[in-house]
């Protein structure tokens, strides 16, 4: 497989890292506003308390993935992964902060959080039995599936838009994806690199034209503003502790999964027990600092890897440089609101085929390894109750908001295939070597470099 762009390693001219970075800071944006946003809706939260979630969850977001690109000593897994506030933990947010509190939320994140990332990182060397590359793969067709779901909702104008359905939200929509696979398909060089960006660029610059932008917000927002730790406290409710730190071991099934599909679009591998260990500590240590500035753990913005995809875009660097302007806009108020008044059918149409990719890329991994029968049937029982229930949630309506929490979506999935493969017989057991330690699954990797080739992990 031949990049036409550039490997994880390669650091692209500033004339093309820029606005690649930009490309990636705008998605991971719109995948990091959704959570404190949900949270802040659902729990009554004033406008200026709104601001300062969403300003923490855009600095907490471009720190974690300046740590996950770039490294610091074990912390890392240098790979172009971003980080974001976790969508999946805004019904445990608006489950447990009105009985003990925001700040019980907010210890039970750091708490739950970091037990639950020092445990699988104390035993990451045996995480391939737990959860073997078609689990992680599962898991990664549901995230595509349910973001393709998300983005048509936003080319139909947003769920709770009053215009929800106009056709003029299509049109819109459909001028930026028209644009993106003109540019994807036809586009050389830097010009198909940055199709995204460019179809979001004519989307927008079209919605102004016809009226659709509200450019009040930027110019009310203030240039400066430094995100407030703990605004709301913090205490250690051990239940509710329990309770975020199960629902974070669906975070690392992501994370890994999100992994996976990142070391197998950019270099057709799977990944290094140096990188395993590296993003889990990351999601640890990022997860117990997105906690420290008010929002729940974080995990792997998944539709930054379909970008990855589309763009064959891989240096770590341009994602470092998302990073770097996601710190930008949580501590520019102004640059913070720019992002907010792109218009939803826009956004909508420029991520469609980057969604669509995370769901191709849950496939490639499900189907590396040539599923046997045993495979077969965990991974469509795990879809069929992930997302079954994400499709009908009426369906568990008589039951604790915890069991819908566990059932729907990618907890439902991970949690089920998980199950599944320790308790049906059948499962391949790893041999153990000479030192005691287990072999690797076919297709990991042990420490090093991992490369797939001789030309190393960037591809030329």
């Amino acid at each position: 497989m031949k990049s036409q762009g550039y490997g994880m390693d390669e650091r692209p001219p500033v004339r093309e890292l820029v606005p690649f970075g930009v490309q990636h800071a705008l998605l991971v944006a719109f995948q990091a506003l959704p959570a404190p946003l949900l949270v802040s809706a659902g729990l009554g939260f004033s406008p200026a308390e709104t601001t300062v979630l969403v300003a923490c969850a855009l600095f907490v977001a471009g720190v974690s993935t300046l740590v996950q690109t770039l490294g610091i000593g074990p912390v890392g897994g240098k790979l172009p992964i971003a980080m974001v506030c976790s969508i999946v933990f805004v019904s445990p947010a608006l489950l447990i902060a009105p009985q003990v509190g925001y700040a019980g939320y907010v210890g039970a994140c750091l708490v739950g959080s970091l037990v639950c990332g020092v445990v699988f990182f104390a035993f990451s060397d045996r995480l391939k039995v737990v959860v073997p590359s078609f689990v992680s793969g599962a898991v990664v067709f549901v995230l595509g599936t349910t973001l393709l779901g998300v983005a048509l909702g936003y080319c139909a104008g947003g769920a709770d838009s009053p215009g929800f359905g106009d056709p003029a939200n299509y049109l819109l929509a459909g001028i930026t994806l028209a644009t993106v696979l003109a540019f994807n398909v036809l586009g050389k060089g830097f010009l198909h690199g940055a199709a995204p960006l460019i179809g979001l660029a004519v989307g927008f610059a079209t919605a102004a034209a016809l009226g659709r932008v509200d450019f009040g917000p930027v110019e009310a927002a203030a240039w400066f503003a430094f995100p407030e730790p703990l605004r709301w406290g913090i205490a250690f409710p051990i239940d509710a502790c329990i309770t975020i730190a199960f629902l974070a071991i669906c975070g690392v099934a992501e994370l890994l999964g999100d992994t996976s599909a990142t070391t197998m679009l950019t270099e057709e591998r799977m990944p290094t027990k140096r990188e395993t260990r590296g993003v889990i500590f990351t999601q640890a240590v990022t997860s117990g600092f997105s906690a420290l500035f008010n929002n729940g753990p974080t995990i792997s913005a998944s539709a930054d890897v379909g970008l990855l995809g589309i763009t064959r875009v891989f240096s770590r660097h341009v994602v470092a440089v998302a990073g770097a302007i996601m710190i930008v806009a949580g501590l520019c108020p102004k640059v913070s609101a720019l992002c907010s008044v792109i218009p939803t059918p826009v956004f909508g149409g420029a991520v469609i085929l980057t969604f669509g990719v995370v769901m191709v890329s849950g496939m490639r991994i499900i189907m590396q390894d040539r599923p046997d029968a045993r495979t077969t049937t965990i991974v469509a029982v795990s879809l069929a109750v992930g997302l079954g229930f994400n499709a009908q949630p009426e369906a568990l309506a008589s039951f604790p908001l915890w069991v819908s929490m566990f059932l729907s979506g990618v907890p439902g999935t991970a949690f089920t295939a998980v199950i599944l493969n320790l308790v049906l017989p059948g499962r391949k057991r790893a041999s153990a070597d000479s030192t005691g330690k287990a072999a690797p699954e076919v297709g990991a990797r042990e420490d090093g470099d991992g490369m797939g080739s001789p030309g190393g992990r960037g591809l030329r």
